[in-house]
């Protein structure tokens, strides 16, 4: 970083304020993928002093990197300048009024499915497999491809947002230029409060259970999931051809450089054998992608974000 060492020592002293903001915590823990150097900074925040936060690194140029809960995400090994913001343990809310769910963005989509589920709402099934938070899930409209697209962004009314600046906002689902995992929330520098999502959707508690079985199942089967991973690592391309079917067609399972490997389970993940560091990632994702371009000619997009 560029600081003087007294302007250092001064951002130090201003962040301490904040009593829950720590230095130099290892962010591997706080991923899926189990990868990840030391934030400068590292907080699980409160809603109470999000505001004065953001508003105080706009102000000091301070970099801010939302995390979520760590899923979908590839951390350099080298770590991170700036604030790390994890919501892993906090903005834990969900509540429904008059058949709409209000949830925080902490809280995860497997918790969003067993709570819609647990008031026989129908529409919810699908993210009982997605591990993330629903403020990340929103911010990249997640959701499963097979068998019928659908989205978090299905049900969604609206977005309580925050910008750099600490300004609170209201934006409505149909502003948010949701696609297929992807929305305009990153761009614009957001970070996601909390949700509304559409609870009207009715179905018997036998018929919610069943969906959410079937997900969970097919999870299990096709997914390697005893390992660390961050799910897919590549979007599907839009000519009908999932990117796991083009890297298992290109004979790329179990491709591996140092500890990161191309899933024998789903071609599409990719695993940390235990040593992974983010260069062996980029590595591998790197070689995915030139294979599969000169097999098909199709240049796959990354899924994930890359925190440098």
């Amino acid at each position: 970083m560029g600081e003087s060492p007294s302007k250092k020592t001064d951002m130090i002293s201003s962040l301490e304020e904040f009593n829950t903001i720590e230095q130099e915590v290892p962010l591997a823990p706080y991923t899926t993928w189990n990868i990840g150097g030391s934030a400068e900074y590292f907080w699980e925040p409160t809603k109470d002093e999000l505001s004065d936060v953001l508003r105080y690194c706009e102000q000091n140029h301070i970099p801010v990197h939302f995390l979520g809960r760590g899923s979908n995400v590839l951390i350099s090994s080298d770590g991170v300048d700036g604030l790390a913001i994890c919501t892993r343990s906090s903005l834990q809310g969900i509540e429904l009024q008059d058949d709409v769910i209000h949830a925080e963005a902490g809280v995860s989509m497997p918790v969003l499915a067993n709570f819609a589920a647990s008031y026989e709402i129908a529409g919810f099934e699908h993210l009982i497999c997605i591990p993330g938070s629903i403020g990340a899930g929103i911010a990249i409209n997640a959701g499963l491809a097979a068998h019928g697209r659908k989205e978090i962004g299905d049900s969604l009314i609206d977005v309580t947002v925050m910008n750099r600046s600490g300004t609170v906002f209201k934006e409505r689902a149909e502003d948010l230029e949701l696609g297929f995992r992807t929305s305009n929330i990153p761009d614009r520098d957001l970070f996601v409060l909390s949700a509304r999502f559409d609870g009207s959707a009715r179905g018997t508690e036998g018929e919610i259970a069943s969906e959410m079985h079937t997900h969970l199942r097919k999870r299990k089967s096709k997914q390697p999931l005893s390992v660390p991973t961050a799910g897919s690592t590549f979007k599907n391309p839009s000519n009908g051809k999932s990117a796991g079917w083009l890297i298992d067609q290109a004979g790329l399972k179990g491709y591996q450089v140092g500890g990161a490997k191309v899933s024998e389970v789903h071609a599409n993940w990719i695993e940390n054998t235990g040593t992974a560091t983010s260069d062996d990632v980029l590595d591998v994702i790197n070689h995915v992608k030139r294979v599969v371009d000169d097999e098909f000619g199709i240049e796959l997009e990354i899924e994930i974000r890359v925190l440098e």
